[in-house]
């Protein structure tokens, strides 16, 4: 695994900040708690939640793609917390009324009927991790996210997501069983069968446009877009008409000259997460949308 070293400047000269312990693992739960949907782009749903016969889950959280997301944590590497984290997936997904009225609760009717329990996730907060715990993970990269954390004095908390070796599929390689959803929406993985060569064409090179910016993207798809993430969403792809795109980007539009093809979506619905739109209606938009996902993907938004 990959350290990560934090430095002081002074001047010319440098010194290394040493990270510091949190010594109660509720500590470290309150403090994501009180600031979940900035730090990991999730809102607040539970905490403590009481899960079947006396189990109980840290945090449960509702992400930008509105699947269901557990939390758990743990102060040290000496423990591991995936095992119980996984089957309180299934949990959820054998109970998914449980977490419908805790949403409810806590964000409103609307939010709740929006859940999408197609997915649900596990982060894992944690200082280090154990060989186990990677290679659970590496069974299971597109249900699990390994964060790992380093606080250095009171002043400066530094996250880690940690990426998986293996390589996740994309759309057009997923299988029918895994995309069919309920209702008449069809995934994105359906839809791109009937395209054209030209469109699927397109699709490509904008995914790759995303995806190589790093090596630690996670990309999902919902319902009808496809979400790409490191620690939170910074783009969303969804399907226009008549062989266009439109990527959503975690961008400030204000931030933006809004030229051709570029809108501020603010105020209004849509489906993915991102308040800049970018048309995408051939190969050469690609290429000028490049600098704007860069953007994004380095933080274009807290």
């Amino acid at each position: 695994m990959s350290e990560l070293r934090l430095f002081n400047l002074n001047g010319s000269a440098v010194e290394e900040a040493h990270a510091e312990a949190y010594k109660l693992e509720k500590d470290v739960q309150s403090l994501f708690e009180s600031n979940l949907e900035t730090l990991l782009g999730v809102r607040f749903v539970a905490s403590e939640f009481v899960a079947g016969s006396g189990n109980r889950i840290d945090t449960l959280g509702l992400d930008e793609n509105n699947f269901p997301v557990v939390i758990e944590y743990k102060l040290d590497k000496n423990r591991t917390v995936i095992n119980q984290g996984v089957a309180y997936l299934v949990w959820i997904k054998n109970n998914q009324a449980e977490f419908w009225k805790a949403a409810l609760n806590k964000l409103g009717k609307e939010v709740a009927d929006a859940i999408d329990f197609s997915s649900v996730r596990l982060i894992c907060i944690a200082s280090d991790f154990t060989r186990d715990d990677l290679g659970m993970y590496e069974l299971m990269p597109n249900m699990i996210d390994l964060v790992r954390y380093r606080r250095f004095g009171d002043g400066h908390l530094l996250l880690e997501r940690i990426t998986s070796n293996t390589k996740e599929s994309g759309p057009t390689q997923t299988s029918q069983a895994t995309t069919q959803k309920s209702g008449t929406d069809k995934s994105m993985a359906q839809w791109l069968t009937d395209q054209s060569a030209e469109t699927k064409a397109l699709f490509e090179a904008i995914r790759a446009a995303v995806l190589g910016q790093g090596e630690d993207i996670a990309e999902k798809e919902t319902k009808l877009s496809i979400s790409f993430r490191r620690t939170r969403n910074f783009a969303s792809l969804t399907y226009a008409s008549r062989g266009e795109f439109c990527l959503y980007l975690h961008l400030n539009p204000g931030d933006v000259e809004l030229r051709e093809g570029l809108r501020d979506v603010s105020k209004i619905g849509h489906w993915g997460t991102g308040d800049l739109e970018v048309r995408i209606k051939a190969q050469k938009d690609v290429e000028d949308v490049k600098p704007l996902i860069a953007r994004a993907y380095e933080g274009g938004l807290p």
